[in-house]
């Protein structure tokens, strides 16, 4: 398990000096988002802590700017697209309850970022 953890965030590194269109930098969506995803491609049954933190502070990112909620999507799209692991839709849905937040950016399977 750590081992794939290790490679999620050295992946997400990368992706997130690719990605230069977002006013914020996908390395730091990323740092917040990873704990997130061994959950949602239902690796672990519950969410950890980390991941509901995360969450949290991403809500916090998306009051930068109004762009705030699409470049965090575009992030979490790039993320799924490069792993090519994607997202459980009922652990998208669940997360917010299991988190007990409101999500302040979209997140679902299709992740239509464009809206």
């Amino acid at each position: 398990m750590s081992l794939l953890f290790a490679c999620i965030t050295v992946l997400f590194s990368i992706i997130g000096s690719a990605v230069g269109q977002s006013s914020y930098d996908c390395s730091e969506v990323a740092d917040n988002f990873i704990p997130c995803v061994t959950y949602l491609v239902e690796l672990e049954s519950r969410p950890a802590d980390r991941c509901c933190s995360g969450l949290q502070v991403l809500n916090q990112m998306v009051k930068i700017n109004d762009k705030g909620p699409r470049n965090i999507c575009q992030c979490i799209e790039d993320f799924a697209y490069t792993m090519n692991a994607p997202y459980v839709a009922s652990r998208i849905q669940s997360l917010s309850r299991e988190c007990h937040i409101h999500f302040s950016f979209p997140i679902s399977i299709a992740m239509d970022c464009h809206r």
